[in-house]
């Protein structure tokens, strides 16, 4: 553990600090208060019994980290860790606003209206991706591309979850391919993967 506890407290007061914490959770009804259930301070010596630790040790505690301003105590006695939600959660639950903001992303994706292209109308895009593909080959490019596509899709009955991403890694791979066999050409080159787009799946 890391901070400024290193230095203000010794081992023993290390190892009452990490039981404070862990107790703030349980006890009572509010995480990282220690009080009982009507938010009001227990007494010092029932708090040092469940804390496994003298008296005198959890009162040194008690006042150290007060000083650092790591605690706090109320005029009913309630003990509170004041960055609790720092010191108990763990690199999960840290993460959790990014996580959130992804499936927000993802929520207003999937919101995002599709268009059906291909001979089989089974290849699905936005109006933004369509273009970003016709800037990336050109519309003869772009379409030679949704085609093979479709044909997978249709012939093998595979599913993805974008249609745009499963024509970029494809075309990627293909370029590989071209580079490797000397024959790196651009536009509608049926080497590689597009000329066996339908053997190789990329499954969800």
């Amino acid at each position: 553990m890391r901070g400024s506890i290193n230095y203000l407290l010794p081992l023993d007061g290390q190892a009452v600090w990490i039981k404070m914490i862990a107790f703030s959770e349980v006890c009572g009804g509010r995480p990282g208060w220690i009080e009982d259930n009507n938010q009001k301070g227990l007494p010092h010596d029932f708090i040092a019994q469940e804390l496994h630790c003298s008296l005198d040790l959890f009162e040194a505690v008690l006042e150290k980290m007060t000083t650092d301003k790591a605690i706090e105590v109320n005029g009913t006695g309630s003990i509170h860790l004041v960055n609790f939600a720092h010191y108990q959660f763990g690199e999960y639950d840290r993460q959790q606003p990014y996580r959130q903001g992804k499936k927000e992303a993802e929520k207003v994706e999937s919101k995002t209206p599709k268009r059906a292209y291909g001979e089989f109308k089974n290849v699905m895009l936005t109006d933004e991706e369509y273009a970003k593909l016709g800037e990336k080959f050109g519309e003869a490019g772009a379409s030679y591309r949704i085609e093979n596509l479709s044909g997978a899709l249709e012939s093998k009955g595979y599913r993805y979850k974008s249609h745009y991403a499963t024509i970029l890694t494809w075309e990627r791979m293909d370029e590989k391919r071209r580079e490797q066999s000397g024959t790196h050409k651009q536009g509608t080159s049926q080497t590689g993967r597009y000329k066996d787009a339908a053997t190789r799946p990329l499954h969800q």
